[in-house]
């Protein structure tokens, strides 16, 4: 059994290593995991036979490095017209007095420019909102009442996740949360790049009246690493006009609504 915990918590941590970095080497490691080298080839070996890496020269790389493998930078520059018009468009969900979850995704960062704006605007007043988003806290401060919950802060999401995190979170009640996903599919269901990412979604999904996903139509029939929701707790998926014609009778065989954003 001891034996069984070490091997598990050894793919975590190269998992969150590949995450983070996108490839790992060999000698890396036996470094930075202090192990022998025929331990880590082993690792790299599990590893790859789960689907969770690739293996060659010397290295292992992450699956699929555009689905699977997430930078804040790079996603700011995907589909951005999509993801504006997507952004507007849930803007009409928010009610005065409501009590926000945002997560830390670049649509559900497009999403926040688009309620503050409205704040300015005073067509929607009196929200609070939580997040676990560093770009977000910027973009509400002064126009709500914004908490950003505690964590380990990821350079790469520009976000907290974490132990800390989740157990603020828990704590909370809100009308509506409002996450992204990196990847949608009848079978796999909404999924993310990673087991904290899945945790902090699945966390708010729970202490939520209504959960919401925002996600452009290149999402669709796409599955990353980790599900975090089957689809069945998901109150409202709104995603642009390209998306599939397919995709309305999914989601309502799943008992989800689907509002397409037009512009």
């Amino acid at each position: 059994m001891e034996k069984v915990r070490k091997t598990i918590a050894g793919e975590n941590i190269l998992l969150k290593e590949l995450q983070l970095n996108g490839c790992v080497t060999l000698k890396e490691a036996v470094k930075k995991f202090n192990i022998s080298e025929a331990t880590a080839r082993r690792l790299f070996t599990r590893m790859e036979k789960k689907g969770l890496g690739i293996r060659s020269h010397g290295k292992i790389s992450l699956p699929d490095s555009t689905y699977n493998f997430y930078r804040y930078e790079a996603s700011q520059e995907l589909y951005v017209k999509e993801k504006k018009i997507i952004a507007e468009e849930a803007v009409k969900v928010v009610k005065n007095g409501d009590v926000l979850f945002l997560d830390s995704g670049t649509t559900i960062c497009l999403f926040s420019m688009a309620l503050a704006e409205a704040l300015r605007q005073k067509t929607i007043e009196n929200i609070s909102v939580f997040t676990n988003s560093y770009m977000i806290i910027n973009i509400l401060n002064n126009l709500a009442e914004v908490t950003l919950i505690g964590g380990t802060y990821r350079p790469n999401r520009k976000d907290f996740c974490g132990y800390m995190a989740e157990r603020a979170m828990r704590d909370c009640h809100f009308d509506k949360c409002f996450l992204g996903t990196d990847g949608f599919n009848k079978i796999a269901g909404f999924t993310t790049t990673d087991f904290e990412s899945a945790k902090i979604c699945e966390t708010a999904i729970e202490r939520s009246d209504n959960s919401i996903i925002l996600m452009d139509s290149h999402k669709y029939q796409k599955a990353t690493v980790i599900k975090f929701s089957d689809g069945k707790d998901i109150s409202l998926v709104i995603a642009d006009q390209n998306i599939s014609p397919e995709a309305k009778k999914v989601f309502t065989d799943l008992g989800i609504n689907l509002r397409i954003a037009n512009k």
